[in-house]
């Protein structure tokens, strides 16, 4: 069998140029592909750069206000220290001097007692009635100053009449009596009726050896009659012998029974002169007696006008207010008159 021949042959150099194409292609796509890898390193070096520097300028920024802030606290707590320091040191110094008055009114305190001890028993209660007038005329006028003060700082619309009035301060000193009933001041001869109970009262003691108690009367004596009851008591004491009954006479009480009900002068009479009120006035001193005021309630009224007056000069006034129908008196158990 005859074998067929080809039809054609390729042209000599075909194939060395589609190689040729082939290698060309192959180096322009690993070119690309090359400098598609720079590309994009160089933007992902480029772009840390830019974030870093912004961070960095932000930080900074926070680093700047932060700094600022601590310096301001910084100068408001050393102005608080130096505050601190100087209220410490106020308060020292003011406690120094409080201490150093402590102590110099603790020696004048001494002081004052150890002369007091000097004195006899009336000058004592004469001292302790005028170191009393002094504190109560120190605290008028610090209550005198506030009253002003006040005033001074309301407008004043009305003018009301004000009696500044001291804390009441127990009587030591001389004691005056007055009794004030129907508008009316009286004298009550308070000392010379105690004067004479004491004499008499030792003359009736006899009577009370059959009897527990007795009653007697005094007077009158100035307008007033004392009525006044003795009475006898016992007492267990134990001595070295043993228990032994002790048996003393006591008072009991007294009133004061005026003969008169009418006797007296108006309250507005009482300081004229010539009155016995006046006249009473006038022969004491204001800074070592104050007055006691027996007041009935049908002469209130009165007895602030009485007040006022005596307080004009310079006379501490005791108030003793008495119901209706019950006559002055007084006891062993009795309370000292409070001055004011």
């Amino acid at each position: 069998m005859t074998r067929r021949k080809p039809q054609a042959v390729e042209a000599p150099g075909q194939d060395s140029f589609l190689d040729i194409v082939a290698n060309l292609v192959g180096i322009l796509i690993i070119l690309v592909m090359v400098i598609g890898v720079r590309a994009k390193d160089a933007m992902l070096e480029a772009a840390p750069v830019a974030a870093t520097e912004e961070a960095t300028a932000q930080a900074e920024d926070e680093v700047m206000a932060a700094k600022k802030v601590a310096f301001a606290v910084e100068q408001d707590l050393q102005k608080l220290t130096a505050k601190v320091n100087r209220e410490a040191f106020e308060i020292e110094y003011r406690r120094k001097e409080r201490d150093k008055m402590q102590l110099l009114m603790a020696a004048a305190e001494e002081a004052l007692a150890v002369k007091r001890n000097e004195l006899g028993t009336e000058q004592q209660r004469e001292f302790d009635a005028q170191r009393q007038l002094i504190a109560a005329r120190a605290e008028l006028g610090g209550l005198e100053q506030s009253l002003q003060a006040a005033e001074g700082s309301i407008p004043q619309t009305a003018i009301i009449e004000h009696l500044p009035t001291p804390m009441a301060k127990t009587v030591f000193g001389k004691e005056i009596h007055f009794q004030l009933s129907g508008g009316k001041i009286t004298y009550v001869p308070w000392d010379e009726l105690v004067e004479k109970l004491q004499d008499e009262a030792r003359q009736k003691m006899w009577r009370l050896k059959d009897e527990a108690q007795i009653t007697e009367t005094i007077g009158p004596i100035g307008g007033f009659l004392m009525r006044y009851q003795l009475k006898k008591t016992q007492q267990t004491v134990t001595t070295r012998a043993g228990t032994a009954v002790q048996q003393r006479v006591e008072l009991d009480n007294f009133v004061l029974i005026p003969v008169d009900e009418t006797i007296g002068e108006p309250v507005a009479e009482g300081f004229l002169d010539g009155s016995k009120l006046n006249s009473i006035l006038a022969n004491n001193n204001p800074e070592k007696t104050t007055i006691t005021v027996w007041t009935y309630p049908d002469s209130f009224n009165e007895f602030r006008d009485l007040k006022q007056e005596l307080f004009n000069r310079g006379y501490l006034t005791a108030s003793r207010p008495m119901p209706d129908g019950v006559p002055i008196g007084g006891s062993p158990r009795g309370t000292r008159s409070a001055a004011q």
